[in-house]
């Protein structure tokens, strides 16, 4: 959901994203998953808002993710366990956003950032054989896009039977590889929701759908086995005003429809988790 009119000059926010991939796919068929492999990816994330003006703002995030891969390997030997696993500062993501419009009729607010490479990267490795056309990764993993990444978004609102209909998109495209040779792939999002406040006014429950597509990644021209396709989410969540200028947001992320550029790893939900405090 957009961010809304901020009540002060200056918002702080903490946010928690959590996802488990554990299930194969193919396409949008689930396959088996015989190697056990997982990936456990947990991000904090922290956002300061100062506005400048009752139309224009400045916002800087910073995330500290914390990835793990795990599966089990068949050797000559036997079954081996492997786990790859990162955590640390990622990328920051500062710019500015301009809201135009009224809350009792239409609004909209435009953002528009840069991503820095502030996350540590490390150059990936690759088995010898392609499969598709692709790389396939064997260590991959990183805290990092390792380049500078314009990223863009725009959401409008409109007072709808009593709540707020919301519907924005939002964009990263990176345009460069890292020095290690890799450039992540572009990603867009768009999505729609409708926030309606429950009994009282401290308590607003809400429900988007969004459609995600995202790239592959590609090192050295050539496509990697990881990522890229296309995710219908359908998104409940509540947030709650627990104090003066305190609200706490709880969400989830449920796929309805997916379509995978490869066979990988995916997941069941994606829980988010938020506190905010204006001042």
């Amino acid at each position: 959901m957009s961010d809304g009119v901020m009540t002060g000059r200056l918002r702080a926010s903490a946010w928690l994203v959590a996802e488990r991939r554990d299930r194969v796919y193919d396409g949008g068929t689930r396959e088996a998953n015989p190697l056990d492999e997982r990936t456990s990816i947990t991000v904090p994330l922290f956002t300061v808002d100062y506005r400048l003006t009752p139309r224009l703002g400045v916002q800087a995030s910073a995330g500290v993710p914390v990835i793990a891969r795990t599966g089990v390997a068949q050797g000559a030997s036997g079954p081996i366990q492997f786990q790859d696993e990162v955590s640390g500062l990622g990328d920051i993501v500062a710019g500015a956003w301009y809201r135009r419009g009224s809350p009792s009729r239409w609004s909209w607010t435009a953002n528009l950032a840069l991503s820095m490479p502030t996350g540590a990267t490390r150059r990936p490795r690759f088995r010898d054989e392609l499969v598709n056309g692709s790389l396939v990764p064997l260590s991959r993993l990183q805290r990092g896009s390792g380049t500078w990444d314009p990223v863009l978004g725009l959401a409008a609102e409109h007072p709808v039977a009593g709540g707020r209909w919301v519907t924005s998109f939002a964009a990263r495209t990176p345009v460069a590889e890292s020095d290690e040779g890799l450039r992540t792939g572009s990603s867009w999002e768009l999505g729609s929701g409708w926030a309606h406040t429950v009994k009282t006014h401290k308590v607003m429950a809400y429900g988007r759908v969004d459609w995600l597509h995202r790239e592959q990644d590609v090192f050295q021209g050539t496509p990697v086995l990881v990522g890229g396709g296309h995710w219908l989410y359908a998104s409940p969540g509540v947030a709650v005003m627990v104090g003066r200028g305190v609200n706490v947001q709880v969400d989830v992320k449920l796929p309805m429809y997916r379509q995978l550029a490869n066979r990988q790893l995916d997941s069941r939900a994606i829980l988010q988790i938020g506190v905010s405090r204006s001042f």
